[in-house]
């Protein structure tokens, strides 16, 4: 089964001033992950040591297998980390998405049979043969995300791009991810998208300051505003309004909580 699990993880750029000092936490098997944390925490840090990047102390082990340089082959097929700067290979759409499986040397009947699937599915038969460059913003950051999803991967991981994706794509890609059993990594600095991942990991000052399942830790709200982090909407006025005792539980949607009032 997937899990990740980081144990007394150490990294300083400069072997001074340590980013992460002993960090410690397990994303239990097959789960799905958001990381927050205030500008400069390590986030993308974060990605980078899951990614083969950058050496550290401690261990990371993800599936089992050590992060660690002897391993990076066989951990492109257990994580992809794709992040905001990461770049295309070519220059047309369905050439970036071919790119990936024929790396891998995947059977050209079988690429066909992908390609065709993800068409139909997201609907993006006019983009196929378009110059990626001349695409809006949603469109080629899912095309990024897909060229990497196509290998289906145990764990995507995206710094900060679900937030370039309207709210009909974003939820169309997490739809296609868990059909195929592609667990999310979401690092993002939109509370709001913590909504769509299990469990949270918020980091301050090079540590866990709170971790577990999404809505315990956002029901933990005097602690995540004094880390200078804001809640989802619907989440805060669900607390609120709990106070005065108008509902007695977290809404995720207001559809939902209306009903609850006007019952």
């Amino acid at each position: 089964m997937s899990n990740i699990k980081i144990k007394d993880l150490k990294f300083s750029y400069d072997k001074k001033n340590y980013i992460f000092d002993n960090l410690n936490f397990t994303l239990r098997k097959d789960k799905t992950l958001s990381i927050v944390g205030t500008g400069a925490c390590g986030k993308t840090t974060l990605l980078k040591i899951l990614n083969g990047e950058l050496d550290y102390e401690g261990s990371i082990t993800i599936n089992g297998l050590e992060v660690k340089e002897e391993n990076f082959l066989e951990l492109r097929k257990c994580i992809a980390v794709i992040f905001r700067d990461t770049s295309f290979i070519t220059d047309v759409v369905k050439n970036e998405l071919r790119f990936s499986l024929e790396n891998i040397n995947e059977d050209p009947a079988i690429i066909k049979e992908k390609i065709n699937e993800i068409n139909e599915y997201f609907g993006i038969n006019k983009l196929l043969n378009k110059n990626i460059d001349s695409l809006s913003i949603n469109d080629k950051t899912l095309v990024k995300i897909l060229s990497y999803a196509l290998i289906e991967p145990s764990y995507i991981a995206l710094d900060d791009l679900l937030d370039d994706l309207n709210l009909r794509t974003k939820i169309l890609l997490l739809n296609y991810l868990n059909s195929k059993n592609i667990l999310l990594i979401n690092v993002t600095t939109n509370m709001e998208d913590v909504l769509y991942t299990d469990y949270v990991l918020c980091i301050y000052k090079g540590i866990s300051a709170i971790d577990g399942k999404t809505l315990d830790v956002l029901e933990n709200e005097k602690l995540l505003k004094r880390l200078g982090l804001s809640l989802p909407f619907m989440v805060d006025l669900s607390i609120q309004l709990k106070l005065y005792g108008l509902i007695n539980k977290i809404y995720l949607n207001k559809e939902a909580m209306v009903k609850n009032l006007w019952k």
